[in-house]
């Protein structure tokens, strides 16, 4: 039965492969599904056959299978039913891909009935012999057991995987955006659409028009440097120079009304700390600090007359605009605009901004209160005689510059640019637009990808823990149990994102863990060394992970230091918890007095 468990996990993989490789097509009635019936149908005859052997003997309906087999003849009547309950979503809803597959409530019942066959052997183990006993002839089906649970688990959260298929596998390696910033220009109405200017191995940013329209304010990083500095051009895009050297982050410009002043925000390159509002002459000289503060500050707009400032930051908790004089002084908040950013000062004194749930809504000066004026935009800004107004919309999943019409309500898609995200519109006195757009960066490596890329790391660490940890702390293994788990393990997730470097590193993991064991003995399985254990199991694992792909991608690992010097550490603490689980470290009064 353990042999049969790991055969039918192998159905589940190779099916698994085949949809995750475009061969299965808009049919339940495919060569894959047919194994993977096949191995639960084996399932069924080697418990049916073993059952109706001992009712001929004579035994009761109730003792013919061995104690934790009924779990196991269960799972198989469950998958049976599992599959015709398949068959009709398929049926009804079609043939699922990625995530969605996963997560198919008819794959789930199956997957559940798999656990329940795959758990017979473990269960019968342990009713059977207890913690001393070893060896690979008493422990090996329970070892097999848990090696497909193991796999099963990671098949069905594969899209929380570090190996796994879909965008986790994508988190690490080095990927670029399509390209670096450049400068566009385009007429109000869509028409005459230009790039302007790009830098080679550089990014741009956020282009603002001076009031003449004769120059643009622009920031500019390079490469992978976190520092970026303010720049300024021609309107053409010609003679760009740059007026901040700083060494930090220097971004948002924006142009005074009478065009000799610029104001910017500057914060600590590669790191939060002092944000600096700051202004300075168009040629560099006259750099003033207007706030100073560590909470967070962005996009800085003028009032019409010049003597204001009003800009994005913390009001305590909550993001709210604040507005201060041009010469410095104390900061005042606009009531309206609590939850709100992305200010943008029109020729008429009204403050466009950003709420929190997307729309652009209008303010006077005072902020006394708003009013909605368009939805799921972002980065307004107004033309100059404040009859229209552009902003940031998603568009086919690309973001494009749009202009409404206030007057006639009429709204365009003027940028139009196809895989690329175009940002800070600005207006040229004349009525075209000036913005920014740059190449969509792969989603993995975004923020939210690195964010799923720990929880893969959190969730993976639960998972394989979980199995060695219930392994170690029930029998004394058997060298190279480690190694077979996580090897099979391994192997099932690389089949299904090709990423198959990666078992080089949850076999030495499983090495390591067997070594540990045969020198440690008794001890790793209970006190500090099997909190070392617990620990210990899931960050190594990271780190060889983050090791091969250092060492086998082309590019390398795409990762910061501080995320990759600090996962590991991540998977070895969601391991210690799980330890806490097997042997939780709070002592009890009963155990202090040994009752």
């Amino acid at each position: 039965m353990g042999l049969s468990a790991l055969l039918l996990m192998a159905g589940v993989i190779q099916d698994g492969w085949a949809h995750g490789h475009g061969l299965v097509d808009q049919s339940f009635f495919t060569p894959w599904h047919a194994i993977l019936y096949g191995t639960i149908a084996l399932n069924g005859i080697v418990l049916g056959v073993m059952a109706a052997r001992h009712i001929a003997l004579g035994y009761p309906v109730r003792y013919s299978l061995p104690f934790g087999y009924w779990t196991s003849l269960i799972g198989v009547i469950l998958f049976a039913t599992g599959g015709a309950f398949d068959l009709w979503w398929h049926t009804r809803y079609g043939i699922e891909a990625d995530i969605n597959a996963l997560i198919s409530p008819s794959h789930l019942w199956l997957a559940l009935s798999g656990a329940l066959v795959f758990s017979g052997p473990l269960i019968s183990i342990a009713a059977r012999f207890g913690p001393q006993a070893g060896g690979w002839r008493i422990t090996g089906p329970a070892i097999l057991s848990a090696a497909a649970l193991l796999t099963l688990l990671g098949f069905f959260t594969q899209y929380a995987q570090p190996i796994g298929d879909n965008e986790m596998s994508l988190v690490i390696g080095r990927h670029e955006p399509q390209t670096g910033g450049a400068l566009y220009t385009v007429r109000g109405d869509g028409g005459r659409e230009t790039r302007l200017l790009t830098i080679p191995g550089s990014d741009i940013w956020g282009a603002a028009v001076s009031p003449d329209g004769k120059r643009l304010a622009f920031r500019v990083s390079t490469g992978k440097d976190p520092a970026s500095d303010i720049y300024i051009a021609n309107i053409d895009g010609t003679q760009e120079r740059r007026i901040t050297h700083s060494g930090r982050h220097d971004t948002h410009p924006a142009w005074s009304p009478d065009g000799k002043r610029i104001v910017f925000i500057s914060i600590p390159a590669g790191t939060s700390g002092n944000y600096l509002l700051q202004t300075i002459s168009p040629d560099g000289t006259r750099l003033k600090t207007i706030v100073s503060g560590v909470t967070e500050m962005r996009l800085p707009t003028w009032s019409p007359d010049g003597k204001s400032i009003a800009y994005q930051t913390r009001n305590g908790l909550r993001q709210q605009i604040a507005v201060v004089s041009s010469a410095g002084g104390t900061v005042t908040w606009l009531p309206a605009t609590a939850g709100g950013a992305q200010p943008a000062w029109s020729s008429a004194g009204v403050i466009a901004f950003v709420t929190a749930d997307g729309t652009i809504a209008i303010t006077s000066s005072t902020g006394a209160s708003a009013r909605e004026l368009v939805r799921n935009a972002a980065m307004p800004a107004w033309s100059a005689d404040g009859k229209r107004i552009a902003y940031i919309h998603e568009d086919g999943g690309d973001a494009q510059v749009f202009v409404t019409d206030l007057g006639s309500g009429r709204t365009a898609n003027v940028s139009q640019l196809a895989g690329l995200d175009a940002s800070h519109p600005s207006w040229m006195p004349r009525g075209d637009l000036v913005f920014t757009a740059a190449g969509r960066p792969v989603a993995a490596t975004t923020f939210l990808g690195l964010a799923y890329s720990e929880d893969a790391n959190i969730i993976e660490a639960v998972a394989v823990t979980g199995i060695a940890l219930m392994l170690i702390r029930r029998w004394r293994l058997p060298f190279g149990a480690m190694t077979f788990v996580f090897g099979i393990f391994a192997i099932a997730m690389a089949i299904q994102s090709d990423l198959y470097y990666e078992i080089i590193a949850a076999v030495l993991t499983g090495l390591l863990a067997d070594v540990a064991i045969a020198i440690l003995g008794e001890r790793t399985r209970c006190g500090r060394e099997f909190y070392a254990v617990g620990f210990g199991t899931p960050a190594v694992l990271f780190t060889l992970y983050l090791i091969v792909a250092r060492l086998t991608l082309p590019g390398g690992l795409g990762w910061p230091p501080n995320l990759v010097a600090g996962s590991p550490f991540i998977a070895g603490f969601a391991g210690l918890l799980i330890a806490f689980c097997f042997a939780p470290p709070l002592r009890s009064p009963e155990v202090e007095a040994g009752t």
